[in-house]
């Protein structure tokens, strides 16, 4: 005997039926609604040469890539006596109007800060011994940043103070003659520094929050703090020092790394950048936010690998590897530079490109009614 069809049966049946009627199941040819990856590949480290061809050899690297997100550094430096961060281009920028084209065409940015602590860029002279970060300075160049990005249409990621850890290594020896003795650890002599620098970083945030719509805010630890750990009464390194930024941490929107081993895994004790970035992802999962490799290299700028940038991407592109990251959080992966993809100098382009569409994906959206009308 046929059973009758209950009130709330009837009432399903009867959504789906006006949901046919409104939205029409698709044709067989018609190609299904597009979703935005919730994966983002960032490009850096000019976006005037990526976008606007300021370097006529960006721009094919820039297309084979397709960056969501255009990459920029705002560094900080020592004018005499007084630290301060090097907006000139970015003023150029916004007076060209430039922002708001990057913005009109669809690109997200990301800012990432940090500053000639130790003297290693020439450029930018001697050293700031961490100075600027901890500085009014820092304030008031990201206010002054921020103005300018207020109506910027989309997403601005601002990786604050990247390899903060670094930042103490000659400030309490000028002479550099030890710097890791003096980073990456939270003792009684580096304890001022860090003390200074958490207070700042949480003003840094609301100001950026306040002045900026769509600022999106973290801090940038160096992707080897989350390979070792020391955790005495004494001192705190490795895992242990992060921790000390909970609170930071806990007041970001993102949680950003780095990673920039220089080295072939069997060349550095196992340990190559597809390693470290795994174990950071596993450390910062914990917090429950969304996890971006802010900075990612074969070795420092302008003295990166090859053979290390191939072997990284081959091992990241195995599907294992890709979905145990973005299933424990980490949604962005930035390039640090374009420079070693240039002319596809031993088929890097080609591996870098099939990685970024391997790491974004291409879900799709298809509405389908519940039920379909009859034709």
């Amino acid at each position: 005997m046929r059973q009758g069809i209950t009130r709330r049966r009837f009432l399903q049946l009867a959504a789906g039926a006006l949901v046919g009627a409104i939205v029409p199941a698709p044709g067989p040819d018609a190609p299904p609604r597009r979703c935005r990856s919730p994966f983002r590949i960032g490009l850096g480290e000019d976006p005037a040469r990526l976008l606007d061809g300021d370097d006529p050899e960006a721009p094919p690297v820039r297309d084979a890539l397709r960056p969501d997100i255009v990459c920029a550094w705002l560094n900080g430096y020592s004018d005499g006596s007084t630290p301060r961060g090097d907006l000139s281009y970015f003023r150029h920028w916004h007076q060209a109007g430039r922002f708001a084209r990057w913005g009109a065409q669809g690109y997200e940015l990301m800012i990432i800060t940090w500053e000639n602590y130790d003297g290693q860029s020439a450029y930018y002279g001697p050293p700031t011994f961490g100075n600027y970060h901890i500085s009014e300075q820092f304030l008031r160049d990201l206010a002054e940043l921020a103005d300018m990005l207020a109506r910027y249409p989309r997403t601005v990621y601002f990786v604050l103070a990247t390899e903060f850890s670094t930042y103490p290594a000659c400030r309490y020896d000028p002479s550099c003659s030890h710097p890791l003795a003096y980073s990456d650890r939270y003792n009684a002599l580096t304890r001022e520094y860090y003390d200074r620098l958490i207070p700042r970083l949480l003003e840094a945030f609301a100001v950026l929050r306040r002045r900026c719509p769509r600022a999106r805010v973290g801090l940038g630890f160096g992707g080897w703090l989350a390979t070792f750990d020391v955790n005495t009464p004494e001192e705190k390194a490795g895992r242990s020092f992060i921790r000390i930024f909970d609170p930071v941490i806990r007041a970001s929107d993102w949680i950003f790394f780095q990673s920039m081993i220089g080295q072939r895994a069997h060349e550095n004790g196992g340990l190559g950048n597809p390693d470290q970035i795994r174990m950071n992802v596993e450390l910062f999962r914990g917090y429950r936010k969304p996890i971006g490799l802010a900075h990612y290299n074969p070795g420092l700028p302008y003295a990166e690998r090859l053979d290390v940038m191939r072997e990284d991407l081959q091992r990241m592109m195995d599907p294992a590897w890709l979905k145990a990251m973005q299933s424990r959080g980490l949604r962005l992966f930035a390039f640090m530079r374009y420079g070693p993809m240039k002319d596809n100098r031993e088929g890097i382009l080609d591996l870098a490109a099939a990685f970024a569409a391997r790491f974004r994906g291409s879900p799709g959206c298809v509405y389908l009614p519940l039920i379909r009308k009859s034709p």
